[in-house]
């Protein structure tokens, strides 16, 4: 037992690079789940996106569902403009496939962490994920945080 009088015993420095290596790889490890988490979360909420891509694209291909609207007022209600809701299909179309290929990136991070490969790419995605407020920014500081040490360093050096 340790005497709380007593200042604690300074351990030696095996035994310290040893815990510090052992806390980073374990700091890795629960980054690679976060990573490979935040990638399934990512490439399932865009994928909600599908139901509306779907339906500007039905609406933009036949404008003719337009033509026997009435207004409010009894009177026939003007068309919306031909190709708007093409473009709307368009812009979420990009979102959807934007946001497939972040998750995708994200998949890949994790699993670059695992390996512990590719350091750059990880602080790449790191920092675009942390635009994703609050949870992509905790993630995306702790991996700066963790990738800077010099243990970590050391750790994708070696592979």
């Amino acid at each position: 037992m340790n005497d709380p009088a007593l200042p604690p015993t300074p351990l030696s420095p095996e035994i310290a690079a040893a815990v510090e290596a052992a806390l980073t790889r374990d700091r890795l490890r629960l980054m690679e789940i976060g990573y490979y988490i935040a990638g399934v979360l990512t490439i399932v909420g865009v994928s909600f996106l599908l139901i509306h891509f779907t339906l500007f694209l039905c609406l933009g291909l036949n404008p003719h569902i337009f033509e026997h609207t009435t207004g409010s007022n009894g009177r026939q209600a003007a068309p919306p403009p031909p190709g708007l809701f093409l473009i709307l299909a368009g812009a979420v179309g990009f979102i959807i496939l934007f946001g497939w290929t972040f998750g995708a990136l994200q998949i890949y991070a994790g699993r670059c962490i695992k390996h512990r490969c590719h350091r750059l790419l990880i602080l790449i995605v790191a920092g675009v994920e942390c635009i994703f407020i609050p949870w992509g920014t905790f993630l995306g500081v702790c991996t700066f945080l963790v990738l800077e040490r010099p243990t970590a360093k050391t750790l994708f050096e070696r592979s």
